[in-house]
């Protein structure tokens, strides 16, 4: 016990027995009596007063029990109400009491810490993990009494919200009693510790040590609890360790893979903050190929599909994001579209107020593209809906990366780009020119010009190329001139490329162009490396003779 927080203890007397006792005169009694029960009943407790906390910290100390208890008990008292910072002192007191063996003093000591760390500042946290609590918390983490259980769980909970404390609770030893309390029958007792090992899985050694107390099997089972806090707690912490690649193969492998039949099922529950964790566990775990071919084999779909339809925003966004991942496996393309999930893509791209949601979509509409689903993104409308996003001022840099790679995709395809063109060709060429030429996302721009690349390949689109404004070839001139993204300039060449297999009217407006000259200085530049050069020299030698067709050469756009 530290001797620097005792105020006084008074003389001592011997009883028969020989034990020293504190003595503790019959009005010091009543006052702590009168104390504990000013405690119970006021209405409005702030920080004790300097002699409140000499009487409590005087019988904190006390060898006896029934004292302990009584200090204990008003400690429990004043944490539930007192939202000032608490000083050292208290919690020294408190850590002391923690540690008498005695259920009661365990129970109200556990629980005024348990108060402080979850109704007080913020730094009544540091306060706590700097008195020495961690050890003896822990410690009664292995009591056979429920309420001790439920107290110390739920301050180990509330403490592990900061990065060092996740590390310290864990380097300390907590993690197998939590797991062995997340079996618990008392429905308190297993919410606390669930909550405890989400927190503790947000740090990657955490999740290792997880994985190597062979804590999967727990959370397995705790999937199926009938508690919603349980439920939300464990998909969360699946969720944490399912970043990892290796992990997910782990979870996997705990009983065939039963954890996706556990997760597809929540999907079922009333609570929207179970749905949205379960989605995103579902989404990590697709990470794999395996397992995005796994879900869908499940029926995952027809779960999926209805929480896009969700009021929650954190609902349908983690639903969107799990669709996003298992529209990556080639096969599940199709299965997607059959599914009727094209008319939700497009109403969620239309979604402002749900950015991420937007991103999603648009991200699935990406994958969709590269598996060939054209016909079918141009029958539903969703490419109407990309197209108008370019022309949205307030559409987000991330939506607008994916919706203008999706786009760039379609552009590639013979069958889709015709119809594009027929519909939105010039308003679509100016947006796309405008977006390359303005914006300050790289990838958007990117995008743009590729899109612009492949869209050139088709003779019959030059003049009309040529002759929006922004000016495509002063453009491309802009890009060819930055060394410092050589991406950009090989993306250049290559578009011009493109337009060099049309006829001698577009040839011509190419040479008599400030972007011959460009092209000329970097064909000679030892700047660029080789395979840019090398196609800047091609492009020219293809414009010194008039009506040449140009040599082929791979598209750089992705």
């Amino acid at each position: 016990m530290p001797g620097s927080s005792l105020c006084c203890w008074g003389r001592k007397r011997s009883n028969e027995d020989g034990i020293l006792h504190p003595l503790l005169p019959d009005d010091e009694r009543q006052a702590i009596n009168e104390l504990l029960q000013f405690f119970r009943t006021s209405v409005d407790i702030g920080q004790p007063t300097e002699e409140q906390m000499r009487s409590l910290l005087y019988v904190s100390y006390s060898e006896r029990v029934d004292l302990q208890r009584t200090a204990a008990l008003c400690f429990a008292e004043i944490s539930a109400r007192m939202q000032a910072e608490v000083k050292m002192e208290m919690v020294e007191a408190l850590v002391s009491l923690l540690q008498v063996h005695d259920v009661e003093v365990q129970q109200a000591s556990s629980l005024a810490l348990s108060n402080l760390a979850l109704k007080g500042p913020a730094v009544n946290k540091r306060t706590i993990m700097q008195a020495g609590a961690l050890r003896p918390l822990i410690s009664l983490l292995s009591s056979s009494n429920e309420d001790v259980q439920c107290n110390a769980c739920g301050c180990i909970t509330t403490l592990a919200t900061t990065e060092v404390n996740k590390r310290n609770v864990v380097e300390h030893g907590a993690l197998r009693p939590l797991l062995q309390l997340a079996r618990s029958s008392d429905a308190r007792v297993q919410r606390n510790a669930a909550g405890a090992i989400l927190n503790i899985t947000h740090i990657d050694t955490n999740r290792e040590e997880m994985v190597r107390c062979n804590g999967l099997p727990v959370l397995l089972d705790l999937l199926q609890s009938s508690d919603r806090d349980v439920q939300y707690y464990t998909a969360a912490a699946l969720s944490n360790i399912a970043v990892s690649e290796q992990h997910r193969a782990t979870i996997i492998a705990v009983n065939n893979g039963s954890v996706l039949n556990h997760l597809l099922q929540l999907l079922s529950t009333s609570s929207n903050k179970v749905k949205s964790q379960a989605c995103l566990a579902l989404r990590n775990l697709a990470s794999d190929d395996v397992n995005q071919e796994r879900i869908v084999h499940l029926g995952g779909l027809v779960h999926l599909l209805p929480l896009l339809h969700s009021q929650d925003q954190e609902t349908c966004t983690a639903a969107i994001a799990a669709v996003r991942n298992i529209s990556i496996h080639d096969g599940n393309a199709v299965h997607i579209v059959k599914g009727n999930f094209l008319p939700e893509l497009s109403t969620l791209l239309t979604k402002e107020r749900w950015p991420e949601a937007q991103c999603h979509a648009a991200g699935t509409l990406r994958n969709l593209a590269a598996e060939k689903q054209t016909l079918a993104l141009l029958k539903s409308g969703c490419i109407d809906t990309v197209m108008d996003l370019l022309d949205n001022s307030r559409c987000p840099d991330a939506v607008l990366a994916e919706s203008t790679a999706a786009l760039a995709i379609l552009c590639a395809a013979e069958d889709a780009l015709g119809e594009i063109m027929s519909k939105r060709g010039k308003p679509l060429c100016r947006s796309l020119l405008v977006r390359a030429k303005d914006s300050q996302d790289a990838e958007v721009r990117y995008n743009c010009i590729g899109a612009l690349g492949h869209i050139a390949m088709e003779g019959s689109t030059h003049q009309l190329l040529l002759s929006c404004q922004p000016s495509l070839l002063q453009l491309l001139n802009s890009l060819m001139q930055n060394t410092q993204e050589p991406a950009f300039v090989h993306l250049a060449i290559w578009v011009l490329q493109q337009l060099c297999k049309g006829g001698p009217e577009t040839l011509q407006a190419i040479r008599i162009s400030v972007v011959y000259e460009q092209l000329t200085t970097v064909s000679s530049s030892k700047q660029h490396r080789p395979e840019i050069t090398e196609l800047a020299k091609a492009v020219i030698q293809t414009l010194a003779v008039p009506e040449a067709k140009s040599p082929t050469s791979p598209s750089p756009v992705s």
